[in-house]
């Protein structure tokens, strides 16, 4: 993990770290490091609240910030930086991008077509049949499913993808350590979204809980990564229409599926219509605003995933001869431990490798 990386999870640890705070301290101090190791009176010369600074500066007498990225490499999670080419390029591209996100899965994903799908946590029989009949009718195109893990609609989108071969990203309104994620209940869903070369994503630090106000936060995010959002089913006050709210504010394209009108969970996608939504009437219709054509549909390819550095590369080389104990891997490499269990979590994680146990691995 290099420096840079590194100072964006500690001041995400630390404060609300967002693309002000970001922003503010990259133009104060040209890097993160600079800006953590600077004097306290140079930090209050920052445009942020007196209380916020003197709670960060509180904090950093008192964390311990080793224990802070040891504590990302346990729980085998990886991060983004908003600087990074890695980082999802529509999500770069709102108003408040988050500075780093915690990832697990594949996140080399082609995100030229993606749609999130978003709907009621207590979906009618129409609402799941909705979503079963459109996303089975989108498994032959090459398109990513995007949606936030809920119980109801959300997990559904996420579960059909999987059935048709779709790739999907869940966006979660918590940490990413099996301690906080939320729902508890879709603790497996995870894993299959991870073990299908798709991806879990946050904002928010490994073991933050699923706070309410995480969840708007969470859905801009959901929104910010998609050309469009569909909803399915939503009531009058449902995070669903926040989210497409949201997608409206940056830009992106509205779906809508109408539905019953004597339905509570109609009320919300009947308003958007009115509204002036896309109404989605069938398949075809998606289809066609995203440029494609069933009969000429052909999935391209999954991107070969590979080594990202220099350290990855070393670790694979040494792996073709024979398994390797993490000790020997270090010691032939030559390299930082801290590098070495970086990379080794990574490739794990892309699934390049396979723990055998007692710190065994040898290529998958």
């Amino acid at each position: 993990m290099d420096e840079e990386k590194k100072y964006a999870v500690i001041f995400n640890n630390l404060i609300n770290f967002n693309n002000f705070k970001y922003q503010s301290l990259i133009k104060r101090f040209g890097t993160l490091k600079n800006a953590y190791n600077s004097k306290d009176i140079d930090l209050y010369t920052l445009p942020w609240r007196k209380e916020t600074i003197k709670n960060f500066l509180d904090k950093r007498k008192r964390v311990n910030i080793n224990q802070i990225i040891s504590t990302v490499i346990e729980e085998k999670i990886m991060v983004s930086y908003v600087k990074e080419n890695s980082y999802p390029k529509l999500l770069k591209n709102i108003y408040n991008p988050p500075p780093i996100l915690y990832y697990q899965g594949n996140l080399e994903i082609n995100w030229d077509n993606s749609l999130s799908v978003v709907g009621s946590r207590h979906p009618s029989s129409y609402g799941k049949m909705v979503i079963k009949k459109i996303i089975s009718e989108l498994n032959d195109f090459d398109l990513n499913i995007i949606s936030g893990l809920a119980i109801g609609l959300d997990s559904l989108a996420h579960q059909e993808s999987l059935l048709n071969n779709l790739k999907t990203i869940a966006v979660l309104g918590s940490g990413l350590s099996e301690k906080v994620v939320h729902p508890k209940s879709n603790k497996w869903l995870i894993k299959d979204i991870i073990k299908n070369q798709g991806l879990i994503l946050s904002e928010f630090s490994p073991l933050t809980p699923p706070w309410p106000q995480n969840f708007p936060l969470r859905n801009r995010i959901i929104a910010g990564l998609s050309n469009k959002t569909l909803v399915v089913e939503a009531g009058e006050k449902s995070g669903s229409l926040i989210t497409s709210q949201l997608a409206l504010d940056e830009g992106r394209e509205v779906l809508t599926v109408v539905g019953n009108i004597f339905s509570l969970n109609s009320q919300g996608t009947n308003e958007l219509a009115k509204k002036g939504a896309i109404i989605i009437t069938k398949t075809e219709d998606i289809l066609n605003l995203f440029d494609m054509e069933r009969e000429t549909a052909k999935k391209e390819s999954k991107p070969k995933i590979k080594a990202e550095n220099e350290t990855e590369e070393k670790i694979i080389e040494l792996l073709k001869q024979d398994k390797k104990n993490v000790d020997d891997i270090i010691m032939e490499t030559n390299k930082n431990v801290s590098d070495i269990l970086i990379a080794i979590n990574s490739l794990e994680i892309k699934g390049l490798i396979k723990d055998l146990g007692g710190k065994n691995f040898i290529l998958s």
